[in-house]
């Protein structure tokens, strides 16, 4: 009887580890299938980091953090064909504003060519997208020296609400 109960705790030990793994890797191959289609959506990707960084630039950011917020714009926009069409759309805007590769225009071009679209509805989500993902990037808090979110530490009452040490003692 002992040895029939170890071995169906070991069955259900194994399976329980397995389907984790099976699940873990189907997330990633899922993950992986999304990243490759957004780096073949018709070249729009460098033009979209460009974009990006001319919405939140920070000369201290790498352009490798704009691009995987980019990428992780396509990804979530594989299942959503309103906003794929939108980031085409965007490419395409700004290339007619600009009469030609709006990418290979110099930086005031592009600012003028983006200040002619900033009214189009692609232009508020691609915004609202690329602020979300930019400013909860890892990489972008550490180089701001934002410590993260304080909620699963008891909030900014118990980690970091006092520790102001730049205000004289009198203020």
């Amino acid at each position: 009887m002992i040895d029939n109960i170890a071995s169906r705790r070991r069955f259900l030990v194994a399976a329980i580890s397995c389907s984790g793994f099976l699940l873990t890797g189907i997330g990633a191959a899922l993950f992986r299938a999304g990243s490759a289609w957004a780096r073949s959506s018709d070249g729009n990707a460098d033009e979209l980091v460009r974009m990006a960084r001319l919405l939140f630039p920070h000369d201290a950011i790498t352009d490798e953090v704009y691009a995987e917020v980019i990428d992780s714009i396509f990804t979530s926009a594989a299942n959503d064909p309103a906003m794929t069409g939108m980031l085409d759309e965007a490419v395409t805007a700004l290339d007619r504003t600009q009469g030609g590769d709006w990418f290979e225009a110099g930086e005031d071009e592009q600012l003028a060519a983006m200040k002619a679209v900033e009214n189009a509805a692609f232009f508020a989500a691609i915004h609202g997208n690329v602020q979300a993902r930019f400013y909860n990037h890892p990489k972008v808090w550490e180089l701001m020296k934002y410590p993260g979110s304080s909620a699963e530490f008891g909030g900014y009452i118990d980690r970091g609400f006092d520790d102001i040490d730049w205000l004289p003692e009198d203020a």
